[in-house]
């Protein structure tokens, strides 16, 4: 039974990274997309839906959207022309702006779970 979970798990991601992959592939800035998959993150794990929708929204398109090494290696080019100061506002304004996002869309979700 574990085995088979684990194979249901694979294909619920898989499912929602195709998605969130070709929705990056479309959106050519990195500082909007995971502002955008913080958002969406924050809402669905405040939703009270299953595990397979957390699966497929937040792990499977949220990841897949979302681009680490995308940003890391735009931050290794502001680095590369000598731009310490984009580069440390960049570093700053992500991570804090992403955390902001991600409690605008939880508290977006529990407005809309009281409605």
């Amino acid at each position: 039974m574990s085995h088979f979970l684990k194979k249901n798990n694979f294909f619920y991601i898989s499912i929602g990274a195709v998605t969130g992959a070709l929705f990056r592939w479309q959106i050519d800035d990195i500082f909007i997309v995971n502002i955008i998959g913080c958002f969406l993150l924050g809402v669905i794990n405040a939703l009270p839906i299953s595990n397979k929708y957390k699966l497929i929204f937040g792990f499977g398109f949220c990841g897949s959207l979302t681009t680490f090494s995308g940003w890391s290696f735009q931050l290794f080019q502001l680095i590369s022309k000598g731009s310490y100061k984009l580069f440390f506002l960049n570093s700053v304004l992500i991570v804090l702006i992403g955390l902001f996002a991600i409690y605008i869309g939880d508290l977006f979700a529990k407005k809309l779970l009281i409605s």
